[in-house]
């Protein structure tokens, strides 16, 4: 991945680089209207059950993967190595997932929506692991992984983007992966991506003037996030996050993140980089 090039001031920290601005909120109303037309041309229940059914074409392992990407600390492990390659993606991914969480928390009790257990036969579809019946709008995984991967996309610099366009592929794969485990209506997963992506760009924004001084291997911000990181790994390497299937993910997640929390400990602690101060950014 390359790296922002930034002007050092007197003072020697390093400008920050704008990436996020007001138009961007209008990707929020993609899935939207994405639900709309399912709402005009493809009513529930049916277009759920084809989509569910439909997706059963392809493994388990492959939707609980996906699945995975939906809980933060799954997300987190993979994007370990971002401690070292673009630290300024993290701060952005952590403030939209916090963004993300508290929104969909408040959704889900504010609505209080059934889910397709809870209307339909459980026989009639394919349901993976436990059966769930209540707070289904909006989808919370589907909200978590656009919420991140938004957030790690307006992160970079606007003319840098075009190479990462398939974050918003492996976020959508999140989102259809709560309909082949039976969790979530369409609707359910539009709505949490267009919250997600709302969140993420959020996120961006308000961690976009972070001076780059801060996101060195050196700095007590980063050392905190990878500290969050070994939380982390013990969680994925102790408990079962979603489904069984995700066990052998889980270790791989876990594995990545291990390696790179080791490799940022080295340059943290280790002998200081003489140029870390102008490889603070990253993309």
């Amino acid at each position: 991945m390359s790296q922002i090039s930034e002007h050092t001031q007197n003072d020697k920290t390093i400008r920050p680089v704008q990436t996020v601005y007001a138009k961007d909120f209008l990707w929020c109303l993609i899935p939207l209207v994405v639900w709309l037309g399912l709402w005009l041309f493809a009513p529930e229940p049916q277009l759920f059950l084809q989509l569910n059914r439909a997706a059963h074409v392809l493994p388990e392992i492959f939707w609980a993967s996906f699945n995975m990407l939906g809980n933060g600390w799954g997300v987190f492990a993979l994007a370990c190595p971002l401690l070292v390659i673009a630290p300024r993606l993290l701060p952005a991914a952590l403030v939209g997932g916090a963004i993300s969480g508290t929104l969909s928390h408040f959704f889900k009790h504010a609505l209080e929506m059934p889910r397709p257990a809870a209307i339909l036969d459980p026989s009639s579809f394919n349901i993976m692991g436990k059966t769930l019946t209540h707070f289904s709008m909006p989808s919370g995984h589907t909200l978590t992984a656009f919420a991140i991967l938004t957030a790690f996309y307006f992160a970079i610099e606007v003319h840098k983007r075009s190479a990462y366009r398939w974050l918003f592929v492996v976020a959508t794969l999140a989102g259809l992966a709560r309909i082949a485990v039976g969790a979530h209506w369409p609707a359910d997963v539009c709505a949490g991506a267009a919250i997600g992506l709302f969140s993420g760009i959020a996120g961006a924004k308000l961690t976009q003037y972070i001076p780059a001084r801060a996101l060195v291997p050196q700095a007590w911000l980063m050392r905190i996030i990878s500290s969050a990181g070994l939380v982390g790994v013990y969680i994925l390497l102790t408990t079962t996050i979603d489904f069984p299937q995700t066990k052998p993910v889980q270790w791989v997640a876990a594995a990545i993140a291990s390696v790179s929390i080791a490799w940022f400990t080295w340059r943290s602690f280790g002998p200081r980089h003489k140029k870390s101060l102008h490889q603070g950014a990253g993309l």
